[in-house]
């Protein structure tokens, strides 16, 4: 492996040179799901053998690029994670506006009945 490590027979290492930097790296490997469990055998415990792993091919443009790309997903990551954030808030309030709802119902506040086909509020 070219440096001291203790790993286990189940797990690869790369140690990344000069030509790949290891984020980028890290976002091809997550890119490449559905490759890795085409590639997996085994029924009860599965893994890739040696073969198919060292015929793994990955885009490799020049370490300028990468930066930029490992930026790019970095900033569109924290941006998916501000809208999940948001979204979050909204059904949690949601479900607050629904709770007080239902209880303003129960407890008479507002008129459900069927007749009038419309809630009105009591003022």
């Amino acid at each position: 492996m070219g440096k001291p490590m203790a790993t286990s027979q189940d797990f690869a290492n790369w140690v990344c040179g000069d030509e790949i930097i290891p984020e980028y790296l890290l976002y091809v490997f997550r890119s490449m799901e559905q490759e890795f469990e085409r590639l997996m055998q085994g029924s009860t415990h599965q893994t890739i053998y040696m073969p198919d792993i060292k015929s793994f091919k990955t885009p490799l443009p020049p370490v300028e690029e990468q930066r930029e790309i490992v930026e790019h997903v970095e900033t569109e990551t924290e941006r998916l994670w501000e809208l999940i954030d948001r979204v979050d808030e909204t059904i949690d309030l949601l479900e607050e506006k629904r709770q007080a709802l239902i209880t303003a119902a129960v407890t008479g506040q507002i008129d459900v009945s069927e007749e009038k086909g419309v809630i009105q509020g009591d003022d």
